[in-house]
């Protein structure tokens, strides 16, 4: 009879090599939320509300950062004298830091990641000044907004010293503009050369600002493979234009969803992008059945949308490794959830209680739970 010792070590042995493979936990930055909606609204209190993100499992938030709210002026002169005192001299541009100040500082605060969706022109750098998502004249002109950006937020920007109070969290995320694909969001034909130039000339900003941070393409939705594959028809390449590509693969299904981020990826291997990591950006199932009208292909009830959160994370997580998919944000964090048509007003996680207070709907319990099982 062989040693009880040596009988038991040769049970752990065979244990390690027979007990079934355990799944790599995912980065917190791995769920992510649209931070945008009634967050916007005055008297928000941003710091408590990224709180109870953090407390729900949220890694990082997609901030939509408006360029004409920060500068909406090109020169001091224009500028009523009442105001001038918001303003901060960039460059020759006066700059107002005040809401993304706050936005940054309450992500800080509660150890929270940032990705900046880098949205619109003001009407002195627009293209189509009387469109509001106008892309820019000049695509240098958005770069240079891009330099301003990483001057206040980055690693080296003066927002830190300023505030030496905050945990330093720079911003090193930005992601340049939304659906371009999409006439509504980026008034240009064809929009795909035009995109890929206004891609180029922030990647080049960017990475001469801060050569860490990260580039990431604006969300495509719909047939997103096939507007890659003209993405790259057009003269995007798979370097010096990106460092991650972002998809909205809304579809019925959660598996649906991820067999369009199959096609993307096929198209990006193709295309010499096969290291570049996929972000889902946007993906939602909004509760607003017999509530909305409008964006009606994937509409459920709360309860149906708590189910989709749970699967949609779960089916992402398992092919997160063959996808290289790093990032999935659920549009969005808070929505009114009434008095509207548009389904996607009705896509948080929280909502717009009856006094005006964010409460939970069964999503956000949903969401919590699959976070602290594939990070924890």
């Amino acid at each position: 009879m062989r040693p009880l010792a040596t009988i038991i070590a040769a049970a752990a042995v065979a244990a390690v090599f027979t007990a079934p493979a355990q799944a790599a936990k995912l980065p917190s930055t791995f769920f992510g939320v649209t931070a945008n909606g009634p967050l916007d609204a005055v008297g928000v209190d941003l710091a408590k509300e990224g709180a109870v993100m953090r407390a729900s499992g949220v890694g990082t938030i997609r901030l939509p950062v408006q360029w004409p709210q920060l500068q909406p002026y090109a020169s001091f002169a224009q500028i009523p004298e009442s105001t001038h005192q918001y303003f901060t001299n960039v460059g020759g541009i006066p700059t107002d830091f005040s809401t993304t100040d706050a936005q940054i500082a309450a992500a800080a605060r509660n150890g929270i990641d940032v990705t900046a969706l880098v949205l619109r022109a003001p009407s002195w750098a627009a293209l189509k000044p009387s469109e509001v998502f106008s892309p820019p004249r000049e695509p240098a002109a958005y770069g240079r907004f891009l330099k301003t950006l990483i001057g206040r937020y980055g690693p080296k920007g003066n927002f830190w010293p300023a505030n030496p109070s905050l945990p330093k969290r720079p911003l090193r995320n930005f992601q340049i503009w939304n659906e371009p694909s999409l006439s509504r969001y980026f008034p240009v034909k064809p929009w795909a050369p035009a995109y890929a130039r206004l891609l180029r000339a922030s990647y080049t900003a960017v990475k001469a600002a801060d050569p860490g941070a990260k580039v990431i393409t604006a969300g495509l939705p719909n047939f997103s493979w096939r507007d890659y594959a003209t993405l790259f028809k057009a003269g995007m390449k798979a370097r010096g234009y990106f460092d991650a590509v972002a998809v909205h693969p809304f579809t019925g299904t959660a598996s649906g969803s991820v067999k369009i981020l199959g096609f993307v990826r096929a198209v990006l291997d193709a295309n010499g992008a096969r290291s570049a990591p996929l972000w889902v950006t946007e993906i939602s199932w909004p509760s607003g059945r017999g509530k909305a009208n409008a964006n009606q292909g994937w509409v459920t009830t709360e309860a149906g949308e708590a189910v989709k959160v749970d699967e949609v994370y779960r089916a992402y997580a398992k092919s997160a490794s063959r996808l290289k998919l790093a990032r999935a944000y659920w549009y969005n964090w808070v929505s009114s959830d009434s008095g509207n048509q548009d389904a996607f007003e009705y896509a948080g996680l929280r909502r717009v209680g009856p006094d005006g207070s964010f409460e939970d709907k069964p999503a956000l319990a949903a969401y919590r739970k699959v976070a602290f099982a594939l990070t924890r």
